[in-house]
């Protein structure tokens, strides 16, 4: 349901606005005794649902032990409230069940973001706020719930999401600067949207770049000081005179070079606001005391720090940080346009159609990649540069004047000329090439390229974008996202048979026989081992 609560009303899409006022009319408010009032939809017609599908490991994703143990129960719980509760995937608990564990707002969360609620009407700039901590220590869940309490009171918030690796809004390998004007509910893989700004990184980690991730973040901070803080587009919404806050999410990154890199971000914001998380059992997930020059600057106000209580997780989670990473690739790959929108009743996820049955797009890299082929990390030799890029996760790169679109030139050329320019697109190797400017590019979004015909010097590639936005593109980059195998098959069809149609031992890339001999598994690094010296004495 599209909706939020602001010091004017309900602001509400038109349909939304019926239903709730439908559900009030059916709801006795005289009798009194209510405190809050939960209104339900269900939008299973959205199609995220079948994500479980496409992919064995995420079976009953969307439901829980206790529901699947307690079938016959929630059946009677739905006979006997008329089924009131007749929602797909939701379960109401009204006893205590084994396995499940409430989540209660701390007071540290409610009284930290009371104050900063309480700033944004005071201040005669928006704030900008920075969550920082170590990782599974609850900064995403304490993101989602000062976004959805900042949206009481303003028409927009806009966040900046620096984890690479477990964006809330975008894929992994992103850095975006995305504009909210709706709460936040459920995984990041169920609210992917199209940003404001990103910056593909390439990586699940700015371990590989620092300097360039940072140079992407700062990038982000201008623009959102520049045309979201003060501009006439974004910084007023009806008669309200409040501007739209920043929130930037930070990754768990908590030593050595990730506690660099979180410094120079709160140099570069420039932060109001500072929420870091700390518990005062498990201190080895503290951060180090803030730096003289940051809770004491010189040319600005110092920002208000506030600690906020980690959230005590029970148990392991059932899915790993790759998982979700996963997930959100899923996501983002098996969208459709209807989603941008956030138009209804329609499918915003077509997992009925495997990524291998859809027809591909061709992109010409003679006239539609003029600036060239980027590649941010290893050193690929120009004869192997095909070999790399196929069957591979790549980030489509265009300028950031929206009306740039692809010159399509026709060069007369010798007969060497043409027939070089056929297998050979222009290429930026690493590290003798710099990625592309932050301040001269954006990533316009992730594609997938499924084959390469060097005869016909075309990509074939696999991407939710638009036509409209495809135009756009000029530059390929590619980095080292893994491509998921889930990706590659097809989950309608008997997998034992091959994929669409093709043989098994004819399938590019893949093979269902076990490998053996050294070198037949990928790398593992290990980080936590240490060198004899560095080991303590016992």
């Amino acid at each position: 349901m599209t909706h939020k609560i602001s010091h004017l009303g309900i602001i509400a899409c038109s349909k939304t606005k019926s239903i709730i006022n439908k559900l009030l009319s059916n709801i006795d408010l005289s009798k009194g005794g209510y405190d809050t009032i939960l209104a339900l939809l269900d939008i299973s017609w959205c199609g995220i649902q079948d994500v479980e599908n496409v992919a064995s490991c995420y079976n009953n994703i969307f439901s829980s032990n206790f529901a699947n143990n307690n079938e016959k129960k929630d059946n009677e719980i739905k006979q006997s409230k008329d089924d009131f509760f007749n929602i797909k995937g939701f379960y109401p608990i009204f006893e205590v069940a084994p396995g499940m564990t409430a989540f209660k707002i701390p007071h540290s969360w409610e009284n930290s973001t009371n104050q900063l609620v309480t700033d944004i009407l005071d201040f005669t700039l928006p704030p900008i706020s920075i969550i920082s901590g170590h990782k599974n220590v609850g900064k995403s869940t304490f993101s989602r719930y000062l976004v959805n309490s900042m949206l009481n009171i303003c028409p927009k918030v806009a966040y900046i999401e620096s984890d690479v690796g477990q964006s809330e809004f975008t894929p992994c390998g992103l850095v975006s600067l995305n504009i909210l004007d709706s709460p936040i509910f459920g995984p990041p893989f169920t609210h992917i949207q199209q940003p404001y700004r990103s910056y593909f990184i390439g990586h699940n980690s700015p371990r590989d770049d620092p300097d360039y991730y940072l140079d992407c973040l700062r990038e982000l901070i201008t623009v959102y000081r520049r045309d979201i803080a003060c501009g006439p587009e974004y910084g007023m919404y009806g008669d309200e005179q409040i501007r739209i806050p920043l929130i930037i999410n930070t990754h768990g990154w908590s030593k050595g070079m990730g506690y660099d890199l979180y410094l120079h971000i709160i140099s570069s914001a420039k932060p109001s606001h500072i929420f870091q998380f700390y518990s005062a059992t498990i201190t080895n997930k503290n951060l180090p005391p803030l730096p003289e020059y940051v809770v004491s600057p010189n040319d600005q106000e110092p920002p208000k720090v506030s600690f906020v209580e980690m959230i005590d997780t029970p148990g392991p989670s059932k899915y790993s940080a790759s998982d979700r990473r996963v997930l959100s690739l899923f996501s983002y790959f098996y969208s459709t346009s209807a989603m941008t929108v956030k138009q209804e009743n329609v499918k915003w996820w077509a997992f009925d159609q495997p990524l291998v049955r859809r027809v591909p797009w061709c992109l010409d890299w003679r006239k539609g990649l003029t600036k060239g082929i980027f590649m941010l990390s290893g050193e690929v030799p120009l004869s192997q540069l095909l070999y790399a890029l196929n069957g591979s996760i790549v980030g489509l790169i265009g300028d950031i004047d929206n009306s740039y679109k692809s010159e399509q030139v026709d060069i007369e050329m010798s007969e060497s000329k043409e027939q070089e320019s056929r297998i050979i697109p222009n290429y930026f190797p690493c590290p003798d090439f710099s990625p592309p400017s932050p301040t001269e590019y954006t990533c316009l979004g992730l594609a997938i390229i499924r084959s390469i015909d060097p005869t016909s010097h075309t990509f074939h590639i696999l991407t939710p974008l638009p036509s409209s936005v495809l135009f756009k593109t000029n530059t390929i980059v590619k980095g080292t996202l893994e491509l998921p195998v889930w990706l590659m098959l097809d989950h309608t069809k008997n997998s034992s048979l091959g994929v669409h149609g093709v043989q098994w031992k004819r399938a590019p890339y893949m093979s269902i026989e076990s490998g053996g001999g050294v070198g037949n598994a990928a790398q593992k690094i290990r980080r936590n081992i240490k060198r004899r010296s560095q080991k303590p004495n016992i």
